[in-house]
């Protein structure tokens, strides 16, 4: 690998924000102008990139909002490597606002860029974003949340819950724990919609196809309520409202409904989440027959995976190094290229194993191997012009 890619990732440290907010639904709307930086002007008007070259291509991009930071580290990001890549490229800033985010389609479809990528938060102008770009002919790049008529960069929450509950469910296994003693607790945030909170859902449902004695349900059959039961005590559902004392003060009111004997299986939608939630189960005394996983290789959670034994996977999101993802699809759009109908974010289930493979210490050192439906970004050229190739599979 480069120095310079290495480098850029070692200035590049973990998120320390709660991954919920990363991944708003919904977001109060408000009135106000769009805004707009404009940077990285492509370097030549020829109509599109070829296959050994990005000049003359140019994007637009609405961040989600500027004002916070991880979105601004995406956003600034973008500009970098856009620049690296001399692709031109045009910044408008969403602000959490639906109001703006109109406004801002309609600006860039004026810039007649080649692919518009929008990050937009505010579900309910959604449908009308996509409409602007579709009826101008533009084709638009989604990322996070849908748009229609868009193409679509994520994260996907319910592989989270899959992967959590492989590695978890090993060890309750072994440890000979079942559904007749262990109750699954899912801590989620219940504000931020039903994708988010995916991953605890799918890890009640995969750990009760893994261990004898637990109630079998579907994922439908979960609800996004504050509090869900299922079967006796075998998954119990609080709401975390998005922090570590939300998930301390839930976790804490519903402890006692949980037998004193039996042991517990975490996950959280997000590291906070499952660090409030796990304070509340040592101040019970019953940290030493509980296990846990977290969700966004905060420093926090990080630490406890290498740390604390009862921590057994931390998932990886990659998030301040998305942009080279959503600029090689981007790439890939204006080449005429059709990509899945959702092209997976970079991540990894973190294991005491493998993190520091992928982090020195809280700055990432490499990205996870691509997958089968974002293996295509490979071909456009981006990562080997920054030095930025993923692991390999």
């Amino acid at each position: 690998m480069a120095n310079r890619q290495k480098n850029r990732w070692l200035t590049r440290p973990a998120a320390v924000m709660a991954v919920t907010l990363v991944l708003i639904l919904s977001a109060c709307g408000g009135s106000g102008t769009a805004s707009t930086t404009t940077t990285a002007e492509g370097g030549s008007d020829d109509g599109g990139g070829t296959e050994s070259g990005f000049e003359g291509l140019n994007f637009v991009y609405a961040s989600a909002a500027d004002s916070i930071g991880i979105f601004k580290v995406v956003g600034d990001n973008i500009v970098e490597d856009a620049e690296a890549l001399d692709i031109g490229m045009k910044r408008y800033d969403n602000d959490l606002d639906g109001e703006k985010a109109l406004a801002n389609a309609n600006l860039m479809i004026q810039d007649d860029p080649d692919v518009a990528i929008d990050w937009n938060t505010f579900v309910g102008v959604g449908t009308a974003v996509g409409k602007i770009f579709t009826d101008a002919g533009i084709p638009c790049l989604a990322v996070n949340q849908q748009i229609p008529g868009c193409h679509w960069f994520n994260l996907s929450n319910k592989q989270i819950g899959i992967d959590a509950a492989a590695i978890v469910g090993a060890e309750a296994q072994a440890q000979g724990w079942t559904g007749e003693d262990t109750t699954i607790l899912m801590v989620i945030a219940a504000a931020n919609g039903r994708e988010v909170n995916d991953g605890p859902r799918h890890f009640y449902v995969e750990l009760a196809q893994m261990l004898e004695g637990f109630e079998q349900v579907g994922p439908e059959d979960i609800e996004d309520g504050i509090t869900t039961n299922i079967g006796s005590s075998d998954g119990v559902q609080i709401d975390c409202l998005s922090t570590i004392e939300g998930a301390n003060t839930a976790a804490r009111n519903v402890l006692p409904s949980i037998p004193a004997e039996n042991n517990i299986l975490l996950m959280g939608s997000d590291t906070d989440c499952t660090l409030g939630a796990l304070r509340a189960i040592e101040d019970a005394g019953r940290a030493d027959n509980t296990l846990t996983c977290g969700l966004g290789a905060t420093p926090e959670g990080l630490l406890q995976l290498r740390t604390n034994p009862i921590w057994l996977c931390e998932a990886a999101l990659f998030l301040e190094d998305w942009p080279l993802y959503i600029l090689a699809e981007a790439v890939a759009i204006a080449r005429g290229v059709t990509p899945p109908d959702l092209t997976p974010a970079p991540q990894i289930m973190l294991t005491k194993d493998n993190v520091d493979q992928y982090y020195d210490g809280d700055s990432v050192i490499q990205l996870p191997p691509f997958v089968e439906d974002n293996q295509y970004l490979a071909e456009t050229g981006v990562f080997q012009a920054l030095d930025s190739m993923p692991a390999e599979g």
